[in-house]
């Protein structure tokens, strides 16, 4: 299985949505697993899980003010 790697920018507003989407897939997720493991939601959740925990790692600021 190849590997590939993406480098995107979201806005704050973007991020917040994203983070909310991200942990309403989860719990959506544990909804349908209740009885135990079952495709896809345990790989969605995995990877949601994943991409959450990605979602603040190298935060960079790109505008702003610099008042004197």
């Amino acid at each position: 299985m190849s590997t590939y790697s993406y480098t995107i920018t979201f806005t704050v507003t973007e991020i917040i949505m994203l983070r909310s989407a991200l942990l309403q897939m989860i719990a959506n997720c544990d909804e349908h697993l209740k009885d135990g493991p079952t495709a896809p939601y345990w790989a969605h959740k995995r990877s949601a899980e994943a991409v959450l925990k990605k979602l603040y790692n190298n935060v960079e600021q790109v505008s702003g003010n610099n008042f004197i």
